[in-house]
């Protein structure tokens, strides 16, 4: 009888097991679809604050551009996906709020997917799920070129400059590119685009500095291996989620006041430069006719 009992108690046992797993696995499922909500199989205490602290409404091009040279592993590969959808949880993705593009760069650039492609964050999600490692170079001047021609062009989804609506680069890289990188990332700043520059492992403090905006201790980041990325995850969403400030001050830019996390610059239009006050714009043709 006691034989009975036990065998029966083992069954009572592994009955309750199963049942439990299986209803909180349903649980898992039903909560991941709800509405107004993310979910993720693997949540830490950053993560969550980020969540709960979303860029409402907030206006920004973004690009990020990705070191997929032949130094980087597989495994901090795919480190760097895992950092740009962190990234990608607090940002308010919409046509009308935060529109995101991505590039990955070896010896030639390929863009995954353009400012307009996708309207949804899921959408985003899986498509940088899906992005395969090149292996090739590091012709870092080259991708911040093409981001400054085609990814930041209108036809490839970048609002006009009128609009006021932040260009951002963010890339990561973890060598020496194998191009000029110095020239081209002065010119795309120039232009109104802001850039933050991360850097992994051994990688040249100067040449960080020299792709990223000033003030360097703002804009340009280094850390130790791609596990530690994540830990830059809070202070982007701060950096990104300041009020633009071209809204709520008297810029007095001539023509164009280019919003930047927490500050702002002026532009010109074609055919103009800005003059020394930085506000001001002056035509081109000005200066050919007293020169």
């Amino acid at each position: 009888m006691s034989f009975y009992f036990l065998k029966m108690k083992k069954i009572i046992v592994c009955f309750l097991l199963l049942f439990g797993h299986t209803l909180l696995s349903a649980i898992f499922v039903m909560a991941k679809d709800l509405p107004g909500r993310q979910f993720t199989r693997r949540r830490d205490v950053n993560s969550q604050s980020l969540l709960e602290n979303t860029c409402n409404n907030k206006r920004l091009d973004l690009v990020f551009i990705i070191d997929s040279s032949r130094s980087v592993s597989h495994y901090d590969f795919e480190k760097v996906k895992e950092f740009i959808l962190t990234i990608l949880q607090f940002l308010d993705i919409s046509p009308d709020a935060t529109r995101v593009g991505l590039i990955q760069y070896g010896s030639t650039v390929k863009q995954e997917f353009s400012l307009k492609t996708f309207r949804r964050k899921q959408d985003i999600e899986r498509a940088v799920r899906r992005m395969m490692h090149l292996a090739t170079g590091t012709m870092t001047g080259l991708a911040i070129q093409y981001a400054v021609n085609i990814a930041f062009s209108e036809s490839e989804g970048a609002r006009p400059l009128k609009q006021n609506v932040p260009r951002i680069i963010m890339i990561v890289t973890d060598g020496r590119p194998q191009d000029p990188v110095a020239e081209i990332a002065a010119k795309a700043r120039n232009s109104g685009i802001l850039i933050f520059a991360i850097g992994v492992g051994r990688v040249d403090m100067n040449t960080l500095k020299s792709i990223g905006s000033e003030p360097h201790e703002e804009h340009v980041f280094l850390v130790a291996n791609f596990s530690q990325i994540e830990t830059l995850t809070s202070a982007f969403q701060t950096k990104l989620c300041v009020p633009h400030v071209c809204s709520i001050v008297e810029h007095q830019c001539d023509h164009f006041c280019i919003n930047t996390p927490g500050s702002y610059l002026c532009r010109c239009k074609q055919g103009y430069i800005l003059n020394a006050d930085q506000k001001t714009c002056s035509s081109m043709l000005s200066f050919l006719t007293f020169s």
